[in-house]
């Protein structure tokens, strides 16, 4: 692993600590898996080690970035409101996890401050050391893979007696599929918009890999959201002017894409066989339609919890939110999975409202640096599929794999802003004198 001294990022000793340990966080949750299926038990390897990460962060966010930060600690000690009103009032002691499920939520703006702050410090040195970051977590899941087809961890899902499916997945030693697969289109966005600016010809053996390992997990966001990925990511890079110069070349790539498209519309049950979700797919249009397939049973439980819980608890408790334990205490399955309504279910107003803040300040962040930065383009389209993600299938905001790269792949878009910015500036500080302002006649 590549040491924080050969950045030589001249920060505080307790950002190097901090940056080292967000080097190690995907690394974590791998150990977190791997003794889970040695021995039964984390011992919440994960959630402690992220906890002194998050710690750090808002320690030291605290006195660099604190105007930042007000707004999502506040929300988040708002959402604690209503939970602590039910685990005391209700004898039931869930409180702890609803702080862990807090502080993922409210992780990925902390982390976004805090990062912010150190990347536009030394941009240069923050983009090298997140490409070794990004490149160190891939290579972890290709082990990690590699593992799964060997039979060690576990599979992606658990057997259903009313399908039969030969081929159940591959996780290997992650927890979360879902997690892992919204993780896999972090690192893939990066990747392949660095392989086509620096090594062109690493693209599609990049693109082959992504889609194989969002292949094995069998998830529809890992698939389609790879796929969506490969094919864009170029044409967001390509200059405006090559479409201009070169529009009867692209025109001969839509229709070539378009009837691939519909090649493979033609044939895609025999796709669908292929890789191992025909019989599942199947199943869900049979039980709720097209809403079984694209949201997997998930607005029966959206209706099922609100109408349980506006049964059972007053409207001004709802407002502030019932917490999992309020849910937990009338349902077994208490998760809705979609991110917004299980916050806004747990939470209240606070958990709708640091929903709609996280996403609007990451996609303020990416939109406002079109211009600015080459990456900004694929990684607004990452935001863009991972708000819809946790809109459909949620495990995006409210996930403990996700927040830490989710955070630095923006951040990554800030430094190269402000990298370019610096270049720009010393080329015209270079200019001989009375240059810089001259216009071309």
């Amino acid at each position: 692993m590549m040491t924080l001294t050969s950045f030589r990022l001249p920060v505080a000793q307790l950002d190097k600590v901090l940056l080292l340990l967000a080097s190690m966080v995907v690394l974590i949750d791998w150990l977190n898996g791997v003794l889970w299926y040695t021995f039964g038990s984390s011992y919440s390897l994960a959630a402690l080690f992220k906890a002194v990460l998050l710690a750090g962060i808002i320690s030291r966010g605290w006195q660099l970035c604190r105007n930042q930060l007000y707004a999502p600690v506040g929300l988040m000690l708002f959402m604690l409101l209503g939970p602590l009103y039910v685990s005391v009032v209700g004898g039931q002691y869930f409180l702890w996890q609803d702080l862990q499920l807090i502080a993922k939520v409210g992780a990925l703006l902390l982390a976004l401050a805090y990062f912010g702050i150190i990347a536009q410090q030394q941009p240069v040195a923050f983009l090298r050391w997140f490409d070794w970051f990004v490149l160190g977590s891939y290579t972890l899941l290709l082990v990690n893979v590699l593992l799964g087809i060997a039979g060690y961890g576990g599979t992606a899902y658990q057997p259903m007696d009313e399908v039969a499916q030969k081929f159940l997945g591959i996780k290997g030693f992650f927890i979360s599929t879902n997690e892992l697969s919204a993780l896999l289109l972090v690192l893939t966005c990066w990747l392949l918009l660095r392989a086509w600016q620096v090594r062109r010809w690493c693209y599609p053996l990049l693109s082959v890999a992504s889609l194989l390992l969002a292949g094995l997990m069998l998830t529809k966001t890992g698939l389609f959201g790879t796929l969506l990925l490969i094919i864009l990511i170029p044409l967001l890079l390509t200059p405006r002017s090559y479409y201009r110069h070169y529009w009867r070349r692209f025109l001969l790539l839509g229709i070539v894409l378009l009837s691939m498209t519909l090649l493979l519309l033609l044939n895609l049950n025999a796709l669908l066989q292929w890789v191992g979700i025909y019989d599942k797919l199947v199943f869900a249009y049979q039980q709720r339609g097209i809403a079984g397939i694209v949201l997997s049973s998930r607005d029966y439980y959206l209706q099922r919890n609100f109408t349980t819980v506006a049964e059972h608890y007053p409207e001004w408790l709802q407002l502030f939110g019932v917490g999992q334990g309020g849910v937990r205490l009338l349902l077994k399955k208490y998760f809705i999975e979609l991110d917004l309504f299980d916050l806004l279910l747990f939470y209240g107003l606070a958990g709708a409202l640091l929903y709609a803040l996280s996403f609007w300040r990451i996609l303020v962040l990416t939109g406002s640096r079109l211009a600015e930065a080459s990456a900004a383009a694929p990684v607004l389209l990452l935001n863009v599929l991972l708000l819809l993600v946790s809109l459909l299938a949620g495990h995006v905001l409210t996930s403990g794999m996700l927040w830490l790269p989710w955070a630095l792949i923006n951040v990554a878009v800030l430094a190269q802003s402000v990298s370019n910015k610096q270049r720009f500036t010393s080329e015209v500080l270079m200019l001989p004198e009375g240059t810089a302002n001259e216009r071309p006649a």
